[in-house]
């Protein structure tokens, strides 16, 4: 993030992830990057980013997610743009195993 001049903060606190969001949405968050059992157990790792206004989440390679942020708020790119190219993140499917 630091590298594309993007700002952050990590909440690793032991909230649940919708308190988590909640929070981040009443200090003005617009972007959010969640990090999980998926991100570190499978390849290629991905995790979920977040639109505050939307609400809504897509599913990408973490070495993608820092430019994406980046051109979302330099607004070189917009949420539709991104959701044509990644699927809506729904729901958590987490295996257990390392594949």
């Amino acid at each position: 993030m630091t590298k594309n001049n993007v700002s952050y903060k990590v909440d690793d606190s032991s909230g649940s992830i919708g308190r988590r969001y909640a929070r981040s949405d009443e200090i003005g968050v617009a972007f959010g990057i969640t990090i999980d059992f998926d991100t570190v157990n499978k390849t290629p790792q991905t995790a979920t980013l977040r639109d505050r206004d939307s609400m809504r989440q897509i599913r990408a390679e973490v070495a993608e997610l820092p430019a994406m942020v980046r051109d979302l708020s330099n607004g070189t790119l917009t949420w539709a743009e991104v959701e044509k190219k990644f699927p809506i993140f729904e729901g958590q499917e987490t295996s257990s195993k390392k594949e």
